[in-house]
């Protein structure tokens, strides 16, 4: 309780008169990853939290992690990390499962979820725009969710109907939130292998289980290793090469896409080739 009244005492200061804080560009600068909260244990979560956690521990000047079971708590913890540095955030990473099954782009901080159906919901978005006071145009937005912003058409389920994934307005969103800090989101799968933090392709790539060889899929498959960005001054999303982390966590764009590797060509032929229905 004591966060949440922090952290809404902190959004009405900075927030009067509708004015964001005047910052220095040269101002220091902390990478934060932040981390959803779940009360149900996973294994490879786990594994990308200790290993966020170590090298937070290794590199604390530069990169703090977050664990939060919802926005509020996030923006008071991200707030007094900000306030006690007096520091801006150079990159912000939202760790997050994409929701494939929804028919749209999300990306969640614990139980709050964010997608083109609430991203420019001043109410539902408060403590986003809390974060985003310590942010600028040099900041980096990381939608760390597979499909964050995927445009493609999803095939619908007996449940859902078919149509566009909204990522894109997701982004544009965040954008518009974010004071014109360049939001970063794939189109295809995010992945967690080891080296995440070692600006490689360590986000790239596909999951191996079975039920990712179905046609369902297929448009998954067919933006592998995508990425895009946006900005608000530009006003346009951007295709990109492969997105990484470096070891403090800072975003970087990689010379080289995913789709670039022979063997991974390969591999996503052979996928598209043996879908099945």
């Amino acid at each position: 309780m004591k966060l949440i009244i922090t952290t809404m005492l902190l959004l009405s200061l900075l927030s009067a008169n509708g004015q964001q804080p005047a910052y220095d560009s040269a101002a220091r600068r902390i990478n934060v990853y932040v981390i959803s909260k779940s009360e149900k244990f996973e294994f490879l979560p786990f594994t990308v939290k200790v290993r966020a956690v170590i090298k937070s521990v290794l590199h604390h000047r530069k990169m703090r992690v977050v664990v939060a079971n919802c926005s509020d708590v996030a923006a008071a913890k991200i707030s007094r990390i900000m306030q006690r540095r007096d520091a801006l955030i150079g990159s912000l990473w939202f760790d997050s499962h994409g929701l494939y099954k929804n028919g749209f782009s999300s990306f969640s901080i614990g139980i709050d979820n964010f997608n083109y159906k609430n991203i420019n919901d001043s109410t539902h978005t408060a403590f986003l725009k809390c974060i985003a006071q310590f942010t600028d145009a040099r900041s980096k937005i990381g939608i760390g969710s597979c499909y964050g912003g995927a445009a493609f058409i999803h095939p619908g389920t007996a449940t859902v109907k078919s149509g566009p994934m909204k990522g894109d307005s997701l982004m544009i969103g965040m954008g518009k939130i974010f004071n014109n800090s360049t939001v970063y989101a794939s189109g295809g799968w995010v992945m967690m292998k080891p080296g995440i933090f070692g600006d490689n392709f360590g986000f790239a790539g596909y999951p191996l289980g079975k039920r990712y060889r179905t046609a369902y899929w297929k448009p998954v498959w067919d933006h592998l290793g995508e990425w895009y960005s946006y900005t608000a001054t530009d006003g346009f999303i951007r295709n990109i090469n492969t997105v990484a982390l470096n070891h403090t966590g800072t975003i970087m764009v990689r010379q080289r896409t995913y789709l670039s590797l022979n063997k991974a060509v390969r591999k996503q032929s052979r996928a598209l080739a043996s879908l099945q229905p």
